[in-house]
């Protein structure tokens, strides 16, 4: 299991499908939302300035629900149009962890960023996933995800 990095991250811009759900539920809604959201970049001639990413606005741990934005950094923010809407995530001090493993397993790695925020003494923001493999050509062993929790002032 990789090391958890302090880093300092600038502010980057995203677009993608924004959905309230379970976390049990992220599969389906990525494979849902990431094609639409290529999709509407092509058509804007757009190029995707990452790998798929999630960003989560909101979540109720003890309920399993939290608010998902689904789709790719971009290299400038973009207005929303229809379901496609746009957000940036936090820059400053970032926590960063690599996780291996199916998409399933993410939870621990998850804690191990809270846990060290709670050891800085800090309080994390709303975190974001970026998914460096594709499940359809590597084993589900051997996906890589990053996983950043900002931490707040």
């Amino acid at each position: 299991m990789s090391e958890v990095e302090l880093i300092q991250a600038e502010p980057r811009s995203f677009v993608g499908l924004r959905h309230n759900l379970r976390f049990t539920a992220l599969g389906p809604f990525l494979s849902d939302a990431l094609p639409k959201t290529l999709a509407w970049l092509r058509a804007k001639g757009i190029p995707p300035a990452s790998p798929p990413m999630a960003m989560w606005s909101s979540e109720e741990v003890e309920s399993g629900v939290g608010d998902c934005h689904a789709g790719y950094f971009v290299a400038e923010a973009q207005a929303d149009d229809g379901l496609i809407t746009g957000g940036k995530t936090a820059g400053g001090d970032v926590l960063r962890i690599e996780h291996k493993g199916p998409y399933t397993t993410v939870g621990p790695s998850w804690q191990r960023l809270t846990q060290r925020a709670v050891m800085l003494g800090r309080n994390p923001g709303f975190g974001w996933e970026i998914y460096l493999d594709d499940p359809s050509e590597v084993a589900a062993e051997e996906l890589r995800t990053l996983i950043y929790l900002p931490l707040l002032p």
